[in-house]
């Protein structure tokens, strides 16, 4: 039978067993919770940063983009007018279309004037429908009739050139060039267009298509319009 003394010993073994099991068990269970914590720290960082990376990318793609439209606007309404590139291009639509350009030329002072003439005419129509729509209405202001109206390129903050176009081909053949100038990159106006065929009986009044046909001696319709070329100021 043990006595006090040998259970006083192995309460003491066992004690300092206990200890040195904890001092060496506890350092790994302290340093196990550590690297624990350190990595859903790293996680959480890992996390943030995928964020931010998507992000980035997302910037990324939409500044490209940005500058892509950026040079497409610049296409589509360059610095300059370029007319000498514009005419090689037009010479290329026409031919795509199967049509013939046989004229690109500066509208004269009589074609400003009856633009300006028709402007003035529209108007007048407007003012009085506005004048029967309100008849109560006496101390509206007048339209200024003689001066000359904007055009498209000045309110949209462009400069513009009008040429006029003289083409001639078949009538779908017409048509198909007009889509050709429609989807051409760079911004233009079509407007003022005419066509005319020769085979027809020669009106009273004639017209520009009319007389270039007659002057040509040309067998096919012909069309003449006004282009409209606007650029950077």
């Amino acid at each position: 039978m043990l006595t006090k003394f040998q259970y006083a010993t192995l309460a003491v073994i066992y004690g300092l067993a206990i200890l040195v099991f904890a001092m060496l068990v506890y350092p790994a269970v302290t340093e196990e919770s550590a690297k624990l914590v350190d990595l859903a720290q790293h996680k959480q960082q890992k996390e943030q940063l995928d964020i931010k990376l998507k992000e980035k990318l997302r910037i990324d793609r939409e500044k490209q983009a940005l500058v892509a439209d950026i040079a497409s606007l610049r296409n589509a309404v360059p610095k300059e007018a370029n007319i000498d590139l514009l005419l090689i291009d037009l010479e290329k639509l026409a031919k795509e279309a199967n049509v013939d350009l046989i004229g690109f030329e500066t509208p004269g002072t009589e074609d400003v004037k009856e633009t300006h003439k028709e402007m003035v005419e529209m108007l007048e129509d407007l003012k009085g429908k506005q004048a029967k729509a309100k008849p109560k209405d006496a101390k509206a202001a007048a339209a200024p009739v003689g001066a000359k109206p904007a055009d498209v390129g000045s309110e949209l903050g462009l400069k513009q050139i009008d040429k006029e176009v003289y083409v001639t081909g078949s009538y779908s053949s017409l048509v198909q060039f007009v889509r050709n100038i429609e989807a051409y990159e760079r911004v233009m106006g079509v407007s003022h267009v005419v066509i005319a065929n020769p085979k027809e009986e020669a009106k009273a009044e004639t017209d520009k298509a009319s007389e270039r046909a007659k002057k040509l001696k040309l067998g096919q319709p012909v069309m003449c319009f006004l282009l409209s070329v606007y650029y950077l100021p």
